[in-house]
Order: C-alpha cells, then structure tokens, then sequence
C-alpha cells in the first residue's frame, strides 16, 4: 500500500470516527438533557399533587366540621338561645359556608402535552400519576356535588309563607330554620352524609408521591 493511498484510507477512518464519537457526544448529551427535562416535569407534578393533597385534606376537614356543627345544632334545637352567641354562630356559620372545591392539574397537562410522559420510562410511575390526578377529580366532584344538593335543600325550603321567618335579613336563619319540619330534616340530612368518608382516602395520591420520590432519586 503506498503512502497516498494509506494516508486517504486513514484521513477517512478519522472522519469516521470523527461523526460517530460527535452523534455518540450529542446522544449522551440529549439523554442528559431528556432526564433533566423529565425530572423538572415530575418535580412540577409532585408539588402540585402534594398541593392537591393539601386541598383534599381541608375540604375533608370542612365536611367532618359541617356534619359536626349540624350535630350540634341539632342537640342544642330547642335550646340554641341559651348556648354561647359565638358557638352558634360558628356553627351556623358552618352550615352555610360557600365551597367551591377545585385541584390543579396544570403540571400533567404540561407533562401530557410536551410528549414528557413517554419519555419517563416507568409505563407504571405514570399510571399511578394519572390514577392520582383522577382521585383527586373525583374527589371534587363529590365534594362539590354534596354542597349542591345541601344549598339546593336550603333554598327550596324558602317560600313566601316562611321567608319572614326563616331568611328575614336575606339569608337562611339556621336557628329559626332548624325549628321548621324541612329544616329539621335538612339539618339531620347532613349528620347523615358519608363523603367525609369518600374523600378521606387519599391512597393514590400518596402512592403517586412516594414513587414520583423512588423514581427520582434513582436518577
């Protein structure tokens, strides 16, 4: 083999390498950039599910209060004058609290949308992402759905015969209201609810935590 024709055959094994240790380069490159891109995501969707969680919780503490206030009241029925002016007002108060139960799920919508979620690797970390993001929307909706039905009870209890007597300054009287037959019936309507119940199972999200956590830290 003479000298020129060695020295081509060695000028093109280089450039060779050259473009595959580059591509070899850029793959590690883009592999880091895939992970860290993937973590910021998951890090997004473990501050808002703990959020979430957060949320849950209080909207579970509300409904324990509620039922319980309604208890109360209905202990203290006939005799809600002579109870201290700030426990019924509390409780009162309790009964007719405006919820509006809401979650977040911005974080998987951005993890859904910029194609983050396949690139996890874990088919069973995003299952339990999802199943987690699903337990809290149906947690809402019970919650939601439970003070609908309360405040849709309330109202229809007022008529022209009893609004002077049970909504006179423009809202529902709970001391007078709890005296009337409906109102009693309300009342104990609530003692008899079990979504306290249904939204204190937070298992999912939990689990969705703890693996989000598991996952992470094997990065």
């Amino acid at each position: 083999m003479n000298a020129s024709v060695k020295s081509v055959l060695l000028d093109s094994i280089s450039i060779i390498l050259g473009v595959f240790v580059t591509f070899w380069i850029q793959d590690i490159i883009d592999d880091a950039q895939t992970k860290s891109e993937v973590r910021s995501a998951l890090w997004l969707v473990r501050t808002e599910l703990t959020k979430n969680l957060e949320d849950i919780k209080e909207l579970n503490d509300y409904l324990n209060q509620e039922k319980a206030s309604a208890q109360y009241l209905l202990r203290h029925r006939q005799d809600l004058a002579a109870c201290p002016a700030d426990s019924v007002s509390f409780h009162c108060g309790q009964l007719l609290a405006e919820v509006n139960a809401s979650t977040s799920n911005d974080a998987l919508e951005f993890l859904q949308s910029s194609s983050l979620f396949q690139k996890i690797g874990n088919s069973l970390l995003s299952m339990k992402i999802i199943r987690a993001y699903d337990s809290c929307d149906l947690m809402v909706e019970i919650v939601n759905r439970h003070i609908a039905d309360r405040n849709t009870r309330f109202e229809n209890s007022i008529n022209e015969s009893n609004v002077k007597n049970i909504a006179g300054n423009g809202s529902l009287d709970i001391p007078a209201f709890i005296k009337t037959d409906y109102g009693l019936y309300s009342v104990r309507w609530i003692t008899t609810q079990v979504v306290a119940d249904q939204t204190a199972d937070v298992a999912d999200i939990q689990e969705a935590l703890k693996s989000i956590d598991d996952y992470l830290r094997r990065q």
